[in-house]
């Protein structure tokens, strides 16, 4: 069986991008998850302000910031002047 590989061209290949300063200002969602968890209806309808809700998080422990749904990194919360601040500890890629 002949290939006929003469007549198919290949699909042109993307440079890379070498100007990042057009990309620069393009806004994409950061999210900080400080744990979860799960509660029943009535739990819920029993919150009231000062009420506290326990997660799967440790105090201490490194929280996850997703770009766009996906885990970039490992960060650790601090407060600073009543603000809370996330300090990236780690840069990951990939998990969820």
């Amino acid at each position: 069986m002949a290939e006929a590989t003469a007549d198919k061209q290949e699909a042109p290949v993307a440079a890379p991008v070498r100007d990042w300063g057009s990309l620069k200002d393009i806004p994409l969602p950061l999210t900080i998850e400080i744990g979860r968890t799960r509660l029943k209806v009535r739990d819920i309808l029993g919150l009231e302000p000062g009420s506290l809700v326990t997660t799967t998080k440790l105090s201490g422990e490194a929280m996850d910031l997703s770009l766009d749904g996906d885990i970039f990194a490992r960060v650790e919360i601090v407060i600073i002047k009543d603000k809370l601040w996330a300090r990236l500890t780690k840069i990951v890629g990939g998990e969820r």
